[in-house]
Parts: C-alpha cells; sequence; structure tokens
C-alpha cells in the first residue's frame, strides 16, 4: 500500500511539474488570448490541385484596369473569362498544343493546334486548294496557315478542241465533254481550319 501511494504522488508531482515548465515557455499573452487568427490563402498563388471548384473563373485581367480583382470576374455562375490578346492570331507567339486564347481583333476564340492559331467553334473556315501537287494525305498542311487536308477532290485542269482553240476550265475529278483533248494542271484539296 505504501509503495502504491508513493507512485501516485510521483505521478502527481512530475504532471504538476510539467505543466509549471510549459506555463513559463508559453508566453503569457497567448495564455489570455480571446481570439486566435490563422491566416491562409487558398488556393494559394501557385499549386497543383487534383479537383477544384468554382462558380466563376476568369483568366488573366480580362477588363484590362491594371488588376485582377472582383471586376475581371464573369458576371454569372458556369462561365469562364479571357483576357482578350491583341493583334492578328497569325503574328501570335506559338502557344502550347491546346492552349486557349481569345483574339479582340475579331473577336473569337482561338487554340493552339501545335502549329498555328486556329479560331475555335461553330466550324472553321473552308476554303478549296488548287496549288498543290498530288499524293498529300489528310491532316497535311495547306497553303494557307492554321489550315489543313480534310479531302483530296481529284486532279483539275483545262479541256480544249484540238491545237489553237480555246480551252476551259475542267473541275477536280471530271473529264471533259465531247471526248475533247484534257490537261492536268494539279490536284485539288478541300483545307478547312
Amino acid at each position: 500500500m505504501f509503495k502504491l501511494k508513493t507512485v501516485f504522488y510521483s505521478l502527481s508531482l512530475s504532471l504538476s511539474l510539467s505543466l509549471v515548465f510549459a506555463s513559463l515557455l508559453i508566453p503569457n499573452s497567448f495564455l489570455f488570448a480571446e481570439d486566435i487568427t490563422i491566416t491562409t490563402y487558398y488556393p494559394s498563388p501557385y499549386g497543383e490541385y487534383n479537383e477544384l471548384g468554382t462558380n466563376r473563373l476568369s483568366v488573366g485581367d480580362t477588363n484590362n484596369d491594371g488588376n485582377l480583382d472582383a471586376a475581371d470576374q464573369p458576371n454569372r455562375d458556369g462561365d469562364i473569362r479571357i483576357k482578350p490578346q491583341a493583334g492578328d492570331p497569325t503574328g501570335w507567339p506559338a502557344g502550347t498544343t491546346g492552349q486557349f486564347s481569345y483574339s479582340n481583333m475579331n473577336d473569337s476564340l482561338y487554340h493552339y493546334n501545335g502549329s498555328a492559331w486556329v479560331a475555335s467553334g461553330g466550324g472553321g473556315a473552308s476554303y478549296v486548294d488548287y496549288s498543290m501537287a498530288a499524293g498529300k494525305s489528310v491532316g497535311s498542311a495547306c497553303s494557307v496557315s492554321g489550315f489543313t487536308i480534310k479531302g483530296d477532290l481529284g486532279s483539275w485542269g483545262y479541256c480544249g478542241f484540238g491545237a489553237g482553240s480555246n480551252s476551259f476550265f475542267r473541275p477536280p475529278g471530271s473529264g471533259c465533254p465531247f471526248g475533247g483533248p484534257s490537261g492536268s494542271m494539279g490536284e485539288a484539296y478541300v483545307c478547312s481550319q
């Protein structure tokens, strides 16, 4: 029984001494503080996240007032607002594949496809390119930057009616009427953004 009381007394003394030393090491202002304020920044200026949700998102100084603040945000939930970029998109510096940008020159959203800035959404422009040689594959570059081959229309050329006679345009993939002579000038390709 005596041994048990000694152990209990030693434990109490040890605990009391620990509290005394702890109170000496901790500043008094902390012990009697009413409020503790911890400031964090979320999201931090830099970081990587597995998941991030937002109602509204702005990228850059969208209203060009020199500040990044609430005035840059879209005016409704679910929207994204991107800082407009100046100049002709064909003169913009190369981007990274999949990068998006908004052109204030022609009021259009562009994406970088790995080789050029291409107008996005609503379908791009298309044209028939008559200036290239046969043998190009779908996806090859057309003569206008930002356009690629979507299809081969066939050879095109002219039709004539003998030496010294007038000739006329022969559409891609067609022959000359009435068995007249035909000359090929090149291959026609459909080029699209």
